[in-house]
């Protein structure tokens, strides 16, 4: 059933298709290919123009998510924690024409969260995932209202049905942060709030009312 569904999902550029061999020739992690169909329907459906994304690594979500807007007028603010990384990102970002409407961030998602300013229409995190609670208060500050939450890797490889004290010792602070939060977003009453089985798991949420 898997295999046929993924067989049904193409990519839309060639340049995208670059992009996912590369990272799977180096075992850089980019979104697989239902999750990619999912960024690419929500940013056709919702139009945000202001996108705020923690997890850059080769720059392919940011530039697929660019590439959605049929527009051509939304901007990516995209973070990347290592600056090698980065640079790899810049590179294909500015050979898909991009430059000017993403800007890539080097430093840790949950610091350069702190320290933006203003909202976004929609906010994807996929970086690492025990900071997601951490990230929380951040996430709600710059989310405008109406806005969209997507958070990937939500299932951890499965992981996330084990609890803390029978997983092994280097995956319990992780599957127990990313528990606190899965549970503080779907009991938040601001959100409207669901999670899918797409890729690795995803929360999508609204934040219907403001603080």
């Amino acid at each position: 059933m898997d295999q046929y569904l993924r067989n049904l999902l193409k990519e839309d550029s060639e340049f995208l298709q670059k992009l996912r061999a590369y990272g799977e020739a180096e075992f850089v992690p980019i979104v697989r290919l239902d999750m990619a169909a999912l960024l690419r329907f929500l940013v056709k459906s919702h139009k945000p123009a202001r996108i705020l994304e923690a997890g850059t690594a080769i720059g392919y979500s940011s530039i697929l998510m660019a590439q959605a807007d049929e527009s051509n007028s939304s901007h990516i603010d995209t973070i990347e924690i290592d600056p090698d990384t980065a640079m790899t990102a810049r590179r294909n970002i500015a050979e898909a024409g991009l430059s000017s409407r993403i800007r890539v961030i080097v430093g840790d998602a949950l610091e350069v969260f702190e320290s933006l300013n203003g909202t976004y229409d929609m906010i994807f995190v996929d970086s690492a995932k025990s900071q997601y609670i951490l990230m929380y208060d951040c996430i709600k500050k710059l989310l405008r209202q109406g806005g969209l939450l997507v958070c990937d890797n939500v299932i951890y490889y499965g992981k996330i049905f084990d609890s803390p004290e029978e997983a092994p010792h280097k995956h319990r602070t992780i599957i127990a942060n990313l528990r606190a939060f899965l549970e503080k977003v779907m009991s938040d009453k601001d959100y409207a709030a669901t999670l899918l089985e797409t890729g690795d798991g995803v929360l999508l949420a609204t934040l219907n009312n403001k603080p």
